[in-house]
């Protein structure tokens, strides 16, 4: 289902076109784009995108192209596909989609090689990857948003990963390890973040152990859209992955959106 429809914002379709050669002329050229727009154009209207704005840019790196698209005042969000040599089924992202993945200023959004194949009619569940950060509480913002848009239901995902040396106890002989406590904390967190998306849309926790990036990974097999934060350091106002959000990127069956560091959600605004 189309973002357009699922959340009710306009569409762009834009490819990126490689900028002529030396000796084409400017007719030439203007022939070449307007063959681009109308071939884009039909695409668009078979997946069911007809009447959506379609843009051609000139330029031979689609990622410095994208990036540039992704800081313009009017864009929300930037959606890409997956690369054409990962498994199908698997989000993969190429060159390109790293690139956005390391600083692009507004969301974006991944989708597993032949998802179009697949994709569901509509966004009927919306899973969130929460570790009590300020980074995943607005990633838990920007789903509830979501969901209430599209009449979704929520997922909110939290792994506690145990640390190494975590076995001792914190005070005395038999007190409470460092990873009880780490864990209890938590899941408090987790509990709370439930009970507050459910005050807004319906809403399910999982609290589980084991590396995050996992533990999303298989959640991601049987909801419509997985939304993560970026990494808690780095530039504001930028998409910055961290290590679960990283291994995501290779395994998602799903699509994956993830938000710039320290931005709001405002796409649906």
């Amino acid at each position: 289902m189309p973002a357009r429809d699922a959340l009710g914002v306009p569409a762009v379709l834009t490819e990126i076109f490689p900028t002529p050669p030396d000796g084409t002329s400017g007719s030439e050229s203007a022939t070449l784009l307007d063959e681009a727009r109308a071939a884009l154009g039909e695409l668009g209207a078979s997946e069911g995108l007809g009447g959506a704005e379609v843009r051609v840019v000139t330029g031979n790196s689609a990622a410095r192209e994208l990036q540039q698209i992704s800081e313009e005042p009017g864009t929300g969000l930037v959606v890409v596909g997956s690369t054409s040599r990962g498994p199908v089924g698997r989000l993969l992202v190429g060159g390109v989609g790293e690139r956005l993945l390391a600083g692009a200023a507004c969301p974006v959004a991944f989708a597993p090689r032949g998802y179009g194949e697949r994709r569901p009619p509509g966004l009927k569940s919306v899973a969130v990857g929460f570790d009590g950060s300020d980074e995943s509480r607005r990633a838990l913002d920007a789903t509830v948003a979501i969901a209430a848009a599209s009449q979704a239901r929520i997922r909110v995902l939290t792994a506690f990963e145990r640390m190494a040396f975590g076995g001792v106890a914190t005070s005395g002989t038999f007190g409470e390890s460092a990873n009880d406590v780490m864990r209890s904390e938590l899941r408090a967190r987790h509990d709370a973040a439930v009970a507050q998306a459910a005050e807004s849309v319906p809403a399910e926790g999982r609290f589980r152990e084991g590396d995050a990036g996992k533990v999303l990974e298989e959640d991601s097999r049987d909801v419509d859209l997985l939304v993560a934060g970026s990494r808690g350091y780095g530039p504001l106002g930028a998409v910055l992955i961290g290590s679960a959000t990283s291994i995501l990127a290779r395994t998602s069956i799903c699509p994956l959106l993830v938000l710039p560091r320290g931005a709001p959600f405002n796409l649906l605004a």
